[in-house]
C-alpha cells in the first residue's frame, strides 16, 4: 500500500484515527495495556460509553469528551488527548472533567454504579524532558483528600515515546503502546516488527490514510483555532460593514444639510432616496431640520 506523497499523514494524535484504532469494542487489548502502564495495575475495560455531555443552558458552549471507558472494578475513566499544550489546556480538561463527575453524581446508582472517576489527559507536545506522569487530587493544605474518588492524570506522550521507543526496538516491550501514540509513520513501522498488536495498528492507519474520503482532519485543538479565527474574522467584516455604513449616513447627513440634491446624494452614497428621506425623520437628526427641507 503507498500514500500519497506530499499529503498529510494522519497518526494516532488525531482524535478520530484514535478512536477509529485504538477504541475497539471488540478487542480491548491495546486500551487495557496503555491503562494498566498509566494506573500502574491492571486495568481491562468492561465497555466504553457514550461521550457526549449534555447542555443545559444554551449560551454554555457545547463539551465534547473523546473516550469514556468503564472498566470491569466499575470506574469511569474519561481519556483526553491533547495536541498542543498551551496555557489554558488544564483549565479546559478540568472543566470537562467536572461536568462528566456531575453528570455521573445526578444519573446516580439508576444507571451505572461508579466507584472512581478519573480523567486521563494524554499531552501529545507537553515536552519529552518534562515529567511522564503527573497526578492531581484534591486535598487541603493538612493533606487530607476532600473527594476521595477524584483523579486527573496527565500523561506526557512525547516523554514516553522519547524514553522508550529504543528500548522497545531492542526488545523491551514495556510501554510499548504508550510509545506507539507518540510515535510517527515510520517509527510505529519499526515497533511493528516487535509486537503484533503494533502491527495491527500500522495496517489500520495506512488503510485509514489512503481512504479517499478522509480529507482536510484536523485535531480538536486545530479545530477550535480555526473556529476562533472564523469568528474573529465575521466580527470584523460585520464591524467594517456596520462602519462603512455608518460614515454613509453621515455623509449623507452632512450632504443634506448642505441641500444637495437627494438623487445626487443617492448616487454618490449609493443610498436610496427613501432611505434618505428617513434620515430626516430620525430623531437623532432632528437638529437639521431647520437648515433642511425635504
Amino acid at each position: 500500500m503507498s500514500i500519497l506523497k506530499n499529503k498529510r499523514f494522519y497518526d494516532l494524535k488525531y482524535d478520530l484515527v484514535f478512536k477509529s484504532i485504538i477504541v475497539d469494542d471488540n478487542d480491548y487489548t491495546i486500551m487495557n495495556s496503555i491503562l494498566s502502564d498509566i494506573l500502574e495495575k491492571e486495568v481491562k475495560v468492561k465497555r466504553y460509553l457514550n461521550s457526549e455531555l449534555k447542555i443545559k443552558n444554551k449560551k454554555i458552549k457545547g463539551k465534547r469528551l473523546d473516550i469514556i471507558a468503564e472498566t470491569t472494578e466499575g470506574v469511569l475513566i474519561n481519556i483526553e488527548l491533547n495536541i498542543n499544550y498551551d496555557k489554558n489546556i488544564k483549565e479546559r480538561n478540568l472543566n470537562y472533567y467536572s461536568t462528566l463527575y456531575t453528570e455521573t453524581i445526578e444519573k446516580g446508582d439508576k444507571y451505572i454504579k461508579v466507584k472512581e472517576i478519573i480523567q486521563i489527559n494524554l499531552n501529545f507536545n507537553e515536552g519529552k524532558n518534562k515529567t511522564l506522569k503527573e497526578e492531581y487530587l484534591l486535598r487541603n493544605k493538612a493533606g487530607k483528600i476532600l473527594v476521595k474518588n477524584f483523579r486527573i492524570i496527565n500523561v506526557n506522550i512525547a516523554g514516553y515515546k522519547d524514553k522508550w521507543y529504543y528500548k522497545n526496538i531492542r526488545g523491551d516491550k514495556r510501554h510499548i503502546y504508550l510509545t506507539m501514540l507518540g510515535s510517527n509513520k515510520e517509527e510505529i513501522k519499526e515497533l511493528a516488527k516487535k509486537d503484533e498488536k503494533v502491527k495491527e495498528v500500522e495496517e489500520k492507519m495506512l488503510r485509514f490514510n489512503e481512504d479517499g474520503t478522509i480529507t482536510n482532519l484536523m485535531t480538536p485543538e486545530e479545530e477550535n483555532a480555526l473556529m476562533e479565527r472564523i469568528i474573529k474574522r465575521n466580527a470584523y467584516e460585520d464591524g467594517v460593514k456596520k462602519g462603512v455604513k455608518t460614515g454613509t449616513k453621515d455623509i449623507a447627513i452632512s450632504m443634506i444639510k448642505e441641500k444637495i440634491p437627494l438623487e445626487i446624494i443617492s448616487k454618490v452614497t449609493k443610498l436610496s432616496v427613501k432611505e434618505l428621506k428617513k434620515l430626516k425623520n430620525n430623531k437623532k437628526n432632528k437638529e437639521y431640520e431647520k437648515d433642511v427641507k425635504i
